[in-house]
C-alpha cells in the first residue's frame, strides 16, 4: 500500500477513494434518518466546512482569527444575491442554479480571503485579533447600509431548492387586500375585489363592504333579493365551486396570472424531503473541502504553513516567504468559510445580520480549540459538540425546570469553561490528547494531523 501511494498522483488517488467512502457512508446514514437528525447531520457538515479553514488558519499556519464568521457571511450573501437575481450564468448564458451560486461563493471568499490576508501578514498578536474582531462586528453590518440589496436588517429569504437545482418562486400567497406575501410592488395596481381584511364571518356587512371593481373582473354573487340596504353575512353568498380555478400570481411581475411552479409536483410525488436535501448538499461540501484540505495539509504546501507557524525567521532563510504563506492561508480560510456560509444559507433558506454574529466566530474557534486546532478530524469532532452542546443543556433545563434567561446563556457558559480546561489540561484538544496518549503507549511521536 505505501509503495502504491508512492507514485506520481498515488496520494491525491488515496485521498479522494477515503473522501469518496466517507461520503457515501455518511450519506447511507443521512437517507435512514428522520428529517430533525438530517437537521443535525446538515449543521455538523457545515461547522466542519468551516473549521477546516480554521484549522490551517489557527493551527496550521498560527494566526490569530475572531471573525471567520464574518467571512462565512460573505459567502452567504454571494449565494443569495446571485440566487436571487440571476437567471443565466454571465458569460456562458447557461440556466442558473443553486451550484453556480455556490461556485460564485467561493470566488467571493477567496477574494475577500487575498485582501484580508495581504493586511493579516503585517500584523501579529492581539493586533491581527483586532482586525479580525472588526471583521467580525462590521461585516455583517455592511447589509444594513444597503437595504435595497442585501435586504438589511431583514435580511433576505432565500426559495426552496428543488432536486434539480432549480428554484421556485416563494410569492405565491394571495391576501384579501389583493397584495402578495414577498410582493415588492405595487398592490394598489392589482384589481381584485375583496372584503375588508377585519371582517370576520359573523360581523354584518352591506354591500358598501366591497369595493367597486373592474366590470370585465367576476364579481362575487349574491341572492337577487337582496337590496343594497339589507344587512348580509356570509351566508348570503354561495359556496365556490371547489372545481373553479383560483387567482395565481406571478410572483416576478406582481400582477395576477399564471404562476410557474413547475417542480413543485415532484416534491410532493418523489416524497422529497428538504432537510435531507440540504443534509446531502452539505456533506457534499464537506466531503469536498475535506479532499482540499487534506492534499494541502498533508503536501508541501502544509510544511511550508508549519515552517511559518514554528519560526518565520528559519523559514525566511530557507526561501520560504512568511507573508505568502500568511496570505495563502487566509485565502484558504476564507474560502472554506465562504463555502460553509452558503450552506448555511441553504439549511436557513435566509441570509442576515444575526445569522453571522459575532457569538458564530467565536463558536468556531471553540469548536477548534475543543476538537484540536491542528487537525482536521478535531474539526469534525468540534462541529459534533457545537451541534450536541446546545441540544444536551436544551434536556437539562427541561428536566430541571431552569429560567429561559438561563437556558440560553448555558450553552455560552460551558463553551467558556471547556475552552478554560482544554487550554489548561488539554492544549491540543481531544485529537491531540488522543494522540499523545497514543504516543505514550506505543512510544511513538503523535502526528500533526
Amino acid at each position: 500500500m505505501t509503495s502504491l501511494l508512492r507514485f506520481p498522483g498515488g496520494r491525491l488517488v488515496g485521498h479522494a477513494a477515503f473522501v469518496i467512502i466517507i461520503w457515501f457512508l455518511i450519506m447511507r446514514l443521512n437517507d435512514s434518518v428522520d428529517p430533525l437528525a438530517n437537521y443535525y447531520i446538515a449543521l455538523v457538515a457545515m461547522y466542519a466546512t468551516a473549521m477546516f479553514g480554521m484549522v490551517i488558519l489557527v493551527g496550521l499556519s498560527g494566526q490569530v482569527s475572531l471573525g471567520n464568521g464574518a467571512l462565512m457571511a460573505v459567502g452567504g450573501y454571494v449565494f443569495a444575491v446571485t440566487s436571487l437575481h440571476w437567471q443565466t450564468v454571465p458569460i456562458l448564458g447557461v440556466p442558473w442554479n443553486g451550484w453556480w451560486s455556490m461556485a460564485f461563493a467561493a470566488v467571493g471568499g477567496i477574494v475577500v480571503g487575498l485582501l484580508i490576508g495581504g493586511i493579516a501578514a503585517r500584523l501579529r498578536g492581539p493586533y491581527l485579533a483586532g482586525l479580525t474582531l472588526g471583521l467580525a462586528v462590521g461585516v455583517p453590518a455592511i447589509a444594513n447600509r444597503f437595504p435595497e440589496l442585501l435586504g438589511g436588517e431583514s435580511g433576505l429569504m432565500i426559495t426552496v431548492p428543488y432536486p434539480d437545482g432549480g428554484y421556485a418562486p416563494v410569492e405565491e400567497e394571495v391576501f384579501v387586500d389583493g397584495t402578495v406575501e414577498g410582493q415588492s410592488g405595487d398592490a394598489s395596481s392589482v384589481a381584485v375585489p375583496s372584503a375588508e381584511a377585519t371582517v370576520s364571518p359573523d360581523d354584518m356587512l352591506t354591500l358598501d363592504n366591497f369595493p367597486a371593481a373592474d366590470a370585465s373582473a367576476a364579481a362575487p354573487s349574491v341572492d337577487a333579493s337582496v337590496s343594497p340596504d339589507d344587512m348580509l353575512t356570509l351566508d348570503n353568498f354561495p359556496a365556490a365551486d371547489a372545481s373553479a380555478a383560483a387567482p395565481s400570481v406571478d410572483a416576478s411581475s406582481g400582477d395576477l396570472g399564471a404562476t410557474d411552479l413547475s417542480g413543485a409536483g415532484d416534491l410532493i410525488d418523489a416524497g422529497f424531503i428538504i432537510e435531507r436535501w440540504q443534509a446531502g448538499l452539505a456533506i457534499t461540501v464537506a466531503c469536498i473541502a475535506a479532499f482540499i484540505a487534506l492534499n494541502l495539509v498533508r503536501g508541501r504546501q502544509g510544511r511550508v504553513w508549519r515552517a511559518v507557524r514554528d519560526d518565520s525567521i528559519a523559514a525566511a532563510v530557507s526561501g520560504i516567504s512568511p507573508a505568502k504563506a500568511k496570505v495563502s492561508a487566509f485565502a484558504v480560510s476564507s474560502l472554506f468559510a465562504a463555502l460553509a456560509g452558503a450552506v448555511f444559507a441553504q439549511i436557513l433558506s435566509y441570509v442576515g445580520p444575526g445569522a453571522f454574529g459575532l457569538g458564530l466566530s467565536l463558536s468556531l474557534l471553540v469548536g477548534v480549540v475543543l476538537g484540536g486546532r491542528s487537525s482536521l478530524l478535531g474539526a469534525v469532532i468540534g462541529g459534533l459538540l457545537l451541534v450536541w452542546l446546545p441540544e444536551f443543556v436544551l434536556s437539562l433545563a427541561e428536566r430541571g425546570g431552569w429560567e429561559d434567561q438561563i437556558t440560553n446563556n448555558a450553552p455560552n457558559l460551558i463553551y467558556g469553561l471547556l475552552v478554560v480546561l482544554v487550554v489548561l489540561l488539554a492544549p491540543g484538544g481531544i485529537v491531540g490528547s488522543v494522540q499523545l496518549l497514543i504516543s505514550k503507549v506505543t512510544r511513538r511521536a503523535p502526528k500533526g494531523v
